[in-house]
């Protein structure tokens, strides 16, 4: 299997649109962003993670 168990999902860093907070996440195929090892990447309850641009990783 190697490597290529994961070609579902990407990594990539993100932005929270609120607090400004970045971090790697997860990018699922159907679209969810979702922080890498943790539950959320901030604390902010209204804030939407952002992929930022050029950062995407196979």
């Amino acid at each position: 299997m190697g490597d290529n168990g994961n070609d579902t999902k990407r990594r990539s860093a993100a932005r929270c649109s609120n607090c400004g907070a970045i971090g790697i996440v997860q990018i699922w195929p159907d679209g969810r962003i979702q922080p890498l090892g943790q539950d959320q990447l901030c604390r902010c309850d209204d804030g939407e993670l952002h992929v930022l641009e050029g950062s995407d990783r196979p």
